[in-house]
């Protein structure tokens, strides 16, 4: 794992665009991200976990934004929030898509203990007769 400024930098680089971001957002941010995972985190795994919760928390932040229309002049920061929150969604699965290729995938459809493996009555197989019990 890199040292924690090198982490902040890369974020810092990665929200330049964002107003009112500023280093110490990007340090809680990692430091976050640190203290949610183990020591053998990667830091594309501390990264991707960071930039996902600094964009639901700008998501969060500009949610008040509004749409005002007067005459010839129009405002519309509508959007704003809807679009922090699409790109935090792209960022949590592709966060969730790592977790899963690091730690492995365990997901797995356990077999009902109360039902047999049959064929359903409705649907006789031609292949497996209908087992009775």
């Amino acid at each position: 794992m890199a040292d924690k400024q090198t982490l902040v930098d890369r974020l810092m680089r990665r929200f330049k665009g964002v107003p009112n971001f500023t280093e110490t957002d990007a340090e809680e941010l990692v430091q976050e991200a640190i203290d949610t995972h183990d020591k053998s985190a990667s830091d594309g795994l501390l990264l991707l976990y960071a930039q996902s919760q600094g964009a639901w928390q700008i998501a969060f932040s500009v949610a008040h934004y509004f749409k005002f229309g007067d005459g010839e002049e129009s405002v519309d920061k509508s959007m704003v929030a809807e679009n922090y929150r699409k790109l935090a969604k792209d960022l949590q699965t592709e966060y969730e898509l790592e977790v899963g290729r690091v730690f492995g995938n365990n997901f797995r459809i356990m077999t009902r203990v109360d039902r047999p493996n049959t064929t359903p009555p409705s649907g006789e197989s031609w292949r497996r007769p209908w087992r009775n019990y």
